[in-house]
């Protein structure tokens, strides 16, 4: 704020829209203009009610307002466009083919037995779904002759531990025959029936050879 030295004009008149008018403060005392370096200045209030204009006051800005004070500028919100996310394409996850489950087989299925050079008789096993096998029987002459062996004494297995097998017939099961092998004649056979754990049976030919 600056001080300055005025003075007052009141010999001033006044004209409002053709009447007389006299400037007034809110009080209803009498205002006049003042004159400064050659310049008249009017009070702002008293001609701003006068011609019908609202008079403001912002004590903070120390600003004088005139008519209606503007409107804040309201920031209009800045809409962001959404990110588009590229889609993860995943890889595919190959699972590896499950391999068949193997089959219960026996390799051979049948052999010749000399009755001059007797032999054990091996025969490889595929488990498969069996584990272990429960009995053995035989049978030669249409079921005529028939004949038990018992494990270990006439047979035996071995497992490998990879799901295969050897069942190895003795020499032994000879013994079981009715009569000595010698007096057996070539070409006989002696049909052995393996049966597993699982149920299934596999059959196994013993054929007399000289």
């Amino acid at each position: 704020m600056q001080t300055i030295t005025a003075s007052l004009a009141n010999d001033f008149k006044f004209t409002l829209n053709g009447e007389a008018w006299t400037p007034k403060d809110a009080d209803g005392s009498t205002m006049a203009p003042i004159v400064y370096n050659d310049r008249t200045y009017l009070p702002a209030r008293a001609i701003a009610e006068a011609l019908g204009i609202t008079v403001g006051w912002d004590a903070d800005t120390r600003t004088v307002i005139l008519g209606e004070a503007p409107a804040p500028v309201e920031e209009e919100p800045v809409e962001e466009e959404p990110i588009e996310e590229e889609p993860i394409e995943e890889e595919p996850i190959e699972e590896e083919p499950i391999a068949p489950e193997a089959e219960l087989a026996i390799e051979p299925t049948g052999s010749d037995f000399s009755k001059s050079a007797p032999a054990d008789i091996p025969i490889n096993i595929t488990w498969g779904p069996a584990t272990a096998i429960t009995e053995i029987t035989g049978s030669a002459l249409s079921g005529a002759v028939k004949i038990n062996p018992e494990a270990d004494k006439h047979y035996a297995v071995t497992d490998n531990g990879d799901g295969t097998a050897v069942l190895t017939i003795k020499t032994e099961i000879t013994k079981l025959l009715p009569v000595d092998i010698a007096m057996v004649p070539e070409g006989t056979t002696l049909t052995l029936t393996i049966a597993f754990d699982n149920g299934d049976k596999k059959d196994f030919a013993v054929t007399v050879a000289k």
